[in-house]
């Protein structure tokens, strides 16, 4: 298996403010998979394959929900008041509509689930595992702007390994998703496709995008993306963490890095990243959730 672009670089800060991403697609055939199409059933304790299956099933069809109250939303935002929570950082009552849809669903079917939302995650008390981890809508900034290029992203924690992840772009109507151990796969109009990873081996023909947030020194995303540059790599910042790392896994980029990414923006597209074949560089604390803000 031949490794494209960016391996595992990673250096948090002590005082975990820093959060660290990196993406790169990879080459090479993934193990054999099925899509698992059982029944919704309600529990408190997810253990078996049946009750991660009813999580998967759920999530796929929360998530179109929201992202269809979300494109709702953008078509009437010039109305929406706007939030700012720090620098280039906004909220709106869609973002908190969303995030609530998402939460009531996933709280009446399984009620014994943790839910960290990005809107929410400052009163977050329950516990780092067993948990749904959710951004409402990633790439704000985008929505807010009318850019047709944000995404709903839930992902599903459990003993500290990712085992849902799923990224609905509503402007395209592509639904990503996987499980893991079953695969990536989009659900299109023009039908379903199993995802893939690129196949990329070298940097002069490389599509990366760079993500960057205030939280990240300047200094070291401007280095990065010269030696990226220096090197004939092709770099973006579409806006929209999550959704760039689906496209990742979809092969459309050919890898993504991020210096500055928190939970609910990584979870689900890491996921789908590695059942496509591709690689996804760890994240920083002792548990695999640890990657947010915590509360003071």
């Amino acid at each position: 298996m031949s490794r494209c672009l960016v391996r595992g670089i990673f250096a948090p800060r002590a005082d975990q403010t820093e959060r660290v991403a990196i993406a790169a697609a990879t080459a090479g055939s993934a193990r054999a998979r099925t899509r698992e199409t059982e029944p919704q059933v309600t529990t408190d304790e997810p253990r078996s394959p049946m009750q991660l299956s009813a999580r998967y099933v759920a999530a796929l069809d929360i998530a179109r929900s929201a992202g269809q109250l979300a494109h709702n939303f953008f078509a009437q935002r010039e109305t929406l008041v706007v939030e700012h929570k720090g620098a280039q950082d906004f909220v709106s009552r869609a973002d908190r509509a969303v995030e609530e849809l998402i939460r009531s669903r996933l709280a009446a079917a399984f009620p014994g689930d943790a839910f960290l939302g990005e809107e929410t995650a400052s009163a977050f008390k329950g516990e780092l595992d067993h948990v749904w981890v959710v951004d409402p809508i990633d790439g704000t900034h985008n929505f807010l702007r009318g850019v047709r290029y944000y995404c709903v992203s839930i992902a599903y924690i459990e003993n500290d390994q990712r085992e849902i992840g799923v990224v609905y772009d509503p402007q395209n109507d592509e639904l990503f998703h996987a499980r893991r151990g079953h695969g990536a796969w989009c659900e299109r109009r023009s039908g379903d496709i199993r995802l893939q990873a690129s196949a990329c081996a070298e940097l002069a023909n490389a599509f990366v995008c760079v993500g960057h947030h205030d939280r990240a020194p300047e200094p070291r995303v401007l280095a990065l993306r010269h030696a990226l540059m220096d090197a004939g790599v092709a770099t973006r910042n579409m806006g929209a963490g999550a959704l760039q790392l689906a496209h990742v896994a979809a092969g459309r980029f050919d890898g993504f890095v991020e210096y500055s990414l928190n939970a609910w923006d990584a979870m689900a597209g890491l996921l789908l990243i590695e059942e496509a074949g591709g690689y996804a560089a760890p994240f920083p604390g002792p548990k695999l959730i640890d990657a947010w803000p915590r509360r003071s």
